[in-house]
């Protein structure tokens, strides 16, 4: 248009895999120019596509998903026995010192504050069993509703070794390159045509072809 914006966004791009005898959909991310691996979904907050993607915590101020899932779901089952043992102790001080009916308000907030944490680590907890990510549950991906052929590719069919699998599973090296980053130029300003990425065809290509080796290599 005049102010030289467009809301146009490309049709989306699709490939698929065979998981565990289940064909998945892998959607091209436009933003971050790759096909998304199995799990992997594109999060607005941190504007970065996230490997097994579970969700975006503003408490810890980040996404969680496959290398820090483990760290998140450690955090808030030991956060909810913390607030379950303080509760029963402020209610076991109260109740001796007989101040239960003067403090009656904060206890009922207490109370409501705790069931909301045992109930967030019961969720994970169920996820973890099923091998599930937050994302997945939420959007109903493999849902027994919806048949067989919406049956999690991921899941072991066991709650001991799905368990392992997301908590005890090997601990994967990050795919961020630190030194990637770009620094500030210093010095005098780099033409208007410089500024500007080309694209090619050979690129494109080459680029969607490294994609999709990737992202067949994070099914295996």
């Amino acid at each position: 248009d005049s102010m030289g914006t467009s809301s146009y966004r490309p049709p989306a791009r699709t490939m698929e895999v065979v998981i565990n005898k289940y064909v998945v959909k892998l959607k091209y991310c436009y933003t971050c120019r790759l096909f998304r691996p199995p799990r992997t979904s594109h999060c607005s907050v941190c504007d970065n596509c996230v490997e097994r993607f579970d969700h975006h915590c503003p408490w810890v101020g980040n996404c969680v998903g496959k290398r820090n899932y483990r760290y998140f779901y450690a955090f808030i089952l030991s956060l909810s026995f913390l607030t379950a043992f303080i509760f029963a102790c402020v209610v076991t001080h109260l109740t001796l010192r007989e101040y239960l009916g003067s403090s009656l308000p904060p206890l009922v907030i207490c109370f409501f504050s705790v069931w909301s944490i045992l109930g967030l680590s019961g969720f994970h907890t169920y996820l973890v069993a099923s091998n599930l990510t937050t994302n997945e549950d939420i959007k109903g991906s493999w849902s027994s509703k919806r048949g067989s052929e919406f049956a999690n590719p991921y899941s072991h069919k066991s709650i001991l070794t799905n368990c392992c699998a997301v908590l005890c599973g090997p601990f994967h090296p990050s795919l961020i390159d630190r030194r990637g980053f770009i620094q500030p130029e210093v010095g005098t300003p780099s033409s208007p045509k410089s500024e500007i990425p080309s694209f090619g065809a050979k690129t494109d290509t080459s680029m969607e072809d490294a994609c999709q080796d990737f992202a067949i290599s994070c099914t295996a």
